[in-house]
């Protein structure tokens, strides 16, 4: 292994200890030459493309010193990953591009990240422009020399690496029909769920592999970026450009649709362009944080057509999917985490995917930074203050504001012997919810909601099971407005709301 300096702006620590210099000022700029360039390719070769994108791409530049090779990296994460996991190849590929040793020292150099996303920027913009010139996908112009690096970027969100579990294995099997036959069997595809539960995974996977079979039009964007193109063309006169850049598609994915709430100009425009996708084999996909129906501010029009294709519902995984997940993310940063820390972390988190995306790199970056073996101890140190051991339970009268609000009653009504359909449903679905997020018995729930029989719980719970199984409607009135919902939806909805 080569010698390992490390730079440093501040007082020695004691021997044995890494010690980081952080960039500050003038940073030496790359090295242009051949040598350097030699030195990458043979580098690149050596740790191969996936750890490449992953660790060296837009993380690292490399430096020639009177001392050395230095090593600039993006944070200390990725330098002390690098000294661990790659010196090797870093010190056989400076001796094959230099011809000699060479010592390696790293830097924090900060300025990587924010280049490195400055040109994806630049690249959206450009595959934009051309989307809009309306160049086919069928005929690509050739390029010189692929670059595995783009393929392995292009491929980071996929239906292969989709982890599917009983919380999304319905939004799953649509994705997988619409790239089969896109609009042959429903359209749109509306998928939605709380954030960090791999919409946007499925969203950009279905692209993804649409965009293998060679002789499709497609494209993706969020809501904001539709309606900032949208008002850009207003004022600039350009709006034919932009209505023949996203209406000659084969497959238009907008992503965040829940943005288009109280924008009615926006949403008129959107309802224009989702119209010209209907037949032709042609097909939109939706994602939101919302259900259609609870997308307020939103034109009753634009609803229909959401309602009118395919609603699939992503939820919070369950253990044994979160363990999975975990599995794939572990071995995506070449890391393998003990069996005992895996459990812990699927037991301990029950949110969403980015969170045990968050607990993976800290525990790596714990493991890593304190040059620790990853235990148990470590872990449950690392993830104090992470998130709390068990999942907060929620009260009764928490559940009951909520569903008093949504159906239009008071908790009085609830309370009350009031039959009216309303009163009845909002009564029923309070019943069951404080069932499913509360510790009370049947008997505990019917006395707090003004000393009902335990029964009445019992059959309002039985009764919703039956609802749900079935995929049945829940139909009322709020005023003079009639709404319906989906048993399972509804439950959801308000489960959600409970929880904000």
């Amino acid at each position: 292994m080569p010698d390992l300096v490390w730079g440093q702006d501040r007082p020695e620590r004691p021997a044995g200890r890494v010690m980081w210099h952080l960039s500050r000022g003038p940073v030496l700029a790359p090295l242009q030459n051949i040598d350097t360039e030699s030195f990458v390719a043979s580098l690149q070769a050596a740790v191969g493309a996936q750890r490449w994108r992953v660790w060296f791409d837009g993380a690292t530049e490399f430096h020639l010193t009177d001392a050395g090779l230095r090593v600039g990296v993006a944070n200390l994460f990725i330098g002390d990953y690098l000294r661990s996991h790659f010196a090797d190849q870093l010190g056989q590929a400076a001796r094959q591009s230099f011809g000699r040793d060479m010592a390696l020292e790293f830097h924090v150099q900060p300025d990587l990240f924010q280049k490195r996303r400055s040109q994806n920027l630049q690249d959206a913009a450009e595959a934009m422009d051309s989307l809009g010139e309306g160049r086919p996908a069928t005929a690509p112009a050739p390029a010189a020399r692929p670059d595995p690096a783009a393929d392995d970027a292009r491929s980071l969100f996929t239906l292969e690496n989709f982890i599917v579990g009983p919380c999304n294995e319905m939004a799953y099997a649509a994705a997988r029909s619409a790239v089969d036959g896109p609009g042959r069997h429903f359209h749109p595809l509306f998928i939605h769920g709380a954030c960090g539960l791999g919409k946007t995974h499925l969203l950009q996977g279905i692209l993804h592999a649409l965009r293998r079979k060679g002789a499709l039009r497609v494209a993706c964007l969020s809501a904001e970026q539709f309606t900032n193109q949208y008002l850009s063309g207003m004022r600039t006169g350009s709006l034919d450009a932009f209505r023949h850049r996203y209406r000659n598609l084969d497959v238009l994915a907008i992503d965040d649709v829940h943005f288009l709430a109280g924008k009615p100009s926006t949403q008129e425009e959107f309802l224009h362009t989702f119209n010209e996708y209907d037949g032709q084999g042609r097909l939109v996909i939706l994602a939101s944080d919302s259900h259609p129906r609870e997308i307020e501010a939103v034109q009753d029009r634009l609803v229909s057509r959401c309602m009118s294709g395919m609603v699939v519902r992503l939820l919070a995984p369950d253990a044994v999917t979160r363990r999975h997940i975990l599995l794939a993310k572990a071995r995506n940063i070449g890391r393998e985490l003990p069996e005992d820390v895996l459990a812990l972390v699927a037991a301990r988190l029950e949110g969403s995917v980015r969170e045990l995306e968050g607990a993976l790199v800290r525990l790596a970056a714990y493991a890593g930074l304190l040059k620790q073996p990853l235990t148990v101890d470590l872990a449950r140190q690392a993830l104090a203050d992470f998130a709390p051991t068990m999942p907060r339970r929620t009260a009764l009268p928490e559940i009951e504001e909520t569903v008093a609000a949504f159906f239009g009653v008071t908790r009085a009504d609830i309370h009350s012997d009031r039959k009216s359909h309303a009163i009845s449903i909002a009564r029923q679905t309070a019943m069951v919810l404080a069932r499913d997020m509360t510790d009370l018995s049947f008997a505990d729930i019917a006395r707090g909601m003004g000393g009902k029989n335990h029964t009445t719980v019992l059959a309002a719970c039985r009764k919703w099971q039956g609802l749900v199984k079935s995929a049945g409607e829940v139909r009322w009135s709020q005023g003079a407005e009639s709404r319906s919902m989906s048993a399972e939806n509804l439950l959801a909805c308000l489960k959600d709301r409970v929880k904000r």
